[in-house]
């Protein structure tokens, strides 16, 4: 496990100095207040670009993805595919038993403050805690961190998960306290099934891809 950690440290400090800082943000703020303050930027190129970039952590994407793994080798693919319905189970399973009464951002300012909306987007109600995209991405892209060995392709992994977590608020479909929640869940079931699998050693045909499978 202390190998694991140390491996993956240009994906992690700058993780975890984002949750403090988020942490403190929200600490500070209500959902709500913090929501108005992130809203108040609102740029068209920035409507065009998370608008976009939102899309990797949906289902599709991450399904894609998770084939594409399978042409460089079957553990790979195993390992994300097993990570993101983990994660997916945890964040479904959260949204409709234990938060299934908590409102989204167009919902929660209903007839209160007016919101900045990217006007092609079609805005969800409810269900909004934790983030489904956030959790995927960031299960997705710490996948891909504790898969190369490259430290800068490590830290760039947990910017694109930043910016997919980042684009949910930008785009009023969530608050920053669900995205904080769906990070903190695709990170840590990444972490355990990575650990589990590492655990369990080499299977061989796991080692193998579509392109060399004989």
């Amino acid at each position: 496990m202390k190998k694991i950690l140390q491996q993956n440290l240009f994906f992690l400090i700058p993780y975890f100095l984002f949750l403090l800082v988020a942490g403190i943000f929200l600490a500070i703020y209500s959902k709500g207040e913090a929501h108005l303050i992130v809203n108040q930027f609102s740029f068209e190129f920035c409507d065009y670009f998370f608008y976009y970039i939102t899309y990797i952590g949906d289902g599709i994407a991450v399904m894609l993805i998770i084939f594409l793994l399978c042409l460089v080798k079957f553990r790979y693919a195993v390992f994300t595919a097993m990570s993101n319905i983990v994660s997916a189970l945890i964040t479904q399973t959260l949204k409709r038993t234990l938060f299934d009464n908590i409102d989204r951002p167009i919902k929660f300012f209903e007839g209160g403050a007016h919101l900045k909306l990217v006007p092609w987007v079609d805005n969800y109600i409810y269900n909004s805690f934790p983030s489904g995209h956030t959790t995927a991405a960031f299960t997705t892209f710490f996948c891909f961190s504790l898969i190369v060995k490259s430290k800068p392709l490590k830290f760039l992994m947990l910017l694109f998960a930043l910016m997919i977590g980042f684009s949910r608020v930008y785009l009023s479909q969530h608050f920053l306290n669900d995205v904080y929640a769906g990070s903190v869940i695709g990170v840590s079931v990444s972490f355990c099934v990575y650990y589990f699998m590492e655990r369990m050693g080499h299977i061989h045909w796991m080692e193998k891809s579509i392109l060399n499978y004989k």
